[in-house]
């Protein structure tokens, strides 16, 4: 594979497989159901484009994903997500690094801040969603420990 075009460099921090654990928070911020599985982002030849697959279980269901990041907007400064599961279902968010190495996925009502540890060894995510109000609530929890 190519390296990585200058601009996706920054993915750099979260490439990789990652035993993913969480949970499900109802609008009062309670637990509703616990999420574990596994997380893996990986390059695709040629550097511009992140091949991330998601395969967990969200109380009793197997969830599977694959998503797109790249497409990167120089004027925006964001990055194109694109996700398709298995019921046939799709969404598109962007993707946005803060100065602090966190980054910011927004899409139409939810939102998300990934935290990358400044070892690389784990990440943490916030998953927050509007339920037509105006209002962020949280939505989810999520913890990836790096697998070797």
């Amino acid at each position: 594979m190519a390296a990585p075009i200058h601009a996706m460099l920054r993915f750099e921090t979260i490439i990789g497989r990652w035993q993913t654990s969480g949970v499900v928070l109802d609008d009062q911020g309670r637990q509703t159901m616990k999420i574990e599985g596994t997380d893996e982002y990986e390059w695709m030849t040629g550097g511009r484009w992140i091949l991330h697959r998601v395969d967990v279980m969200m109380g009793g269901e197997r969830t599977r994903a694959l998503e797109l990041i790249g497409d990167y907007d120089p004027e925006a400064g964001t990055y194109a997500m694109r996700a398709f599961d298995a019921s046939g279902s799709y969404s598109t968010m962007t993707a946005h690094p803060n100065a602090d190495g966190s980054w910011l996925f927004d899409g139409e009502g939810m939102r998300s801040t990934l935290r990358p540890s400044a070892d690389g060894s784990s990440m943490s995510a916030l998953w927050e969603r509007d339920p037509g109000t105006g209002a962020w609530i949280p939505w989810m929890r999520m913890n990836f420990a790096a697998i070797e």
